[in-house]
């Protein structure tokens, strides 16, 4: 269960971001004190729910990136308002019959209306205003975070923070792979040494850049230079020195098993083995990535020959 969260975390993230922005827009709306959807018409409720949702979106892949980001403030607000106005002046010509029918205000409909966009100018405002600190303090914390990793890069080394409250800086080349186990996050160094920190994984997967790093579990990371000393460890035997590993995506790691397990096949056998579910052209790319990466080579003619293994070190990331 665990793997399949991690293989469609993107889709699980999304999921879970549409349903929260739903959920807090539907609250945000019905509790609000004027309310003025008709509960005889749910589906403008909806379409209102659905406004401010997409004004939501807007800010987020628009707005701020493009214009708050960039420092260019006076249009941001500009945009801003003028987005408002818009999603309010819509949901009251959306909702205006249902309003006027329902408290008999007939003769001061104008006047009324007014009240009602003045009203709920003032509600989106709020939820823009909350949406907005919440969104730049993201954009806070992802600038900390791309700092840390740009100090991590400069100074080659890491920082941690001990349980005792003290800290300690780890180089680079030391630390073999980083682990979480029952809550308790700890670096393996190349000396033999481990060190029990405070930070979680999650964290030192952000503040250390992922160039880095491999996933060697759902629990531990891996360095890219100790993958080596890392794979002997786990094996646990005496095994011939590893003086380079290939990393391996695993559509890339299921043609190296087939060329392995039949020596001087051709593009065509490895497209059958595959299913048939993978178009040539990915398969040559594939194919091609292996060979530049030293993992596999051609023997033969070029019609009548095939792929070899020529390194067997690899390592199959997800």
């Amino acid at each position: 269960m665990n793997k399949f969260f991690q293989t469609h975390k993107k889709v699980f993230t999304l999921i879970l971001n549409l349903l929260f922005w739903l959920v807090v827009c539907l609250i945000f709306v019905r509790v609000s004190t004027i309310r003025p959807m008709c509960d005889t018409h749910i589906y403008k409720e909806v379409v209102c729910v659905i406004m401010i949702i997409l004004v939501i979106q807007i800010m987020r892949w628009q707005t701020i990136p493009k214009l708050f980001s960039r420092s260019r403030y006076g249009a941001f607000w500009l945009v801003s308002v003028c987005m408002l106005c818009a999603a309010t002046l819509f949901e009251v010509l959306l909702i205006q019959p249902e309003i006027a029918d329902k408290i008999h205000l007939h003769n001061n409909r104008t006047l009324y209306l007014s009240a009602i966009y003045i009203s709920i100018f003032l509600r989106d405002s709020c939820f823009f205003a909350w949406f907005l600190v919440f969104r730049l303090y993201n954009l806070q914390k992802d600038a900390f975070r791309t700092k840390q990793r740009a100090s991590v890069m400069e100074h080659q080394s890491v920082q941690f923070s001990l349980p005792d409250q003290s800290e300690v800086s780890i180089p680079l080349d030391n630390i073999l792979y980083i682990q979480e186990t029952n809550h308790t996050t700890q670096v393996c160094c190349t000396e033999d040494n481990t060190i029990t920190i405070v930070e979680p994984l999650s964290y030192c997967k952000e503040m250390i850049p992922s160039t880095l790093w491999s996933v060697g579990g759902p629990d531990k990371i891996v360095f890219h230079q100790h993958l080596s000393e890392f794979i002997q460890l786990n094996q646990k035997t005496e095994v011939r020195e590893i003086k380079t590993v290939a990393l391996l995506n695993k559509r890339q790691f299921k043609i190296f098993e087939i060329i392995r397990q039949n020596p001087n096949c051709n593009t065509t056998f490895i497209a059958e083995n595959l299913g048939g579910k993978i178009s040539n052209r990915t398969i040559e790319r594939d194919i091609s990535s292996l060979r530049n990466k030293g993992v596999i080579g051609y023997q033969g003619q070029k019609k009548g020959g095939g792929y070899t293994i020529c390194h067997s070190s690899v390592v199959e990331m997800d």
